[in-house]
């Protein structure tokens, strides 16, 4: 699952039991592990809370055109439903 925006689709874990990066990119906020979380002033969660906060902002499009249709609305945004349930993945809405 992303840790950033709470998309279960991705191919293998962000980081494996070493703490070492995947370096996969999400097909749905954009993130690349090992890439993006490699700021080293800031702490993992408050990297993947700024990216998220500014994708959200952006309108909560998927980065991957092969991103499934059936997710996305007709502006080109997640659909509201989709975005609320990625969210509460990440225990983010209740």
């Amino acid at each position: 699952m992303c840790l950033v925006c709470g998309y279960k689709g991705l191919e293998e874990p962000p980081y494996d039991a070493l703490g070492n990066s995947s370096f996969e990119i999400c097909s749905c906020c954009g993130f690349q592990f090992g890439l993006d979380d490699e700021d080293r002033d800031y702490s993992k969660e408050e990297l993947y809370k700024s990216y998220r906060e500014d994708w959200i902002k952006d309108g909560s499009k998927p980065f991957s055109e092969s991103f499934p249709n059936h997710l996305i609305d007709l502006n080109g945004s997640l659909k509201t439903p989709v975005l609320h349930e990625q969210l509460k993945n990440l225990e983010m809405i209740p």
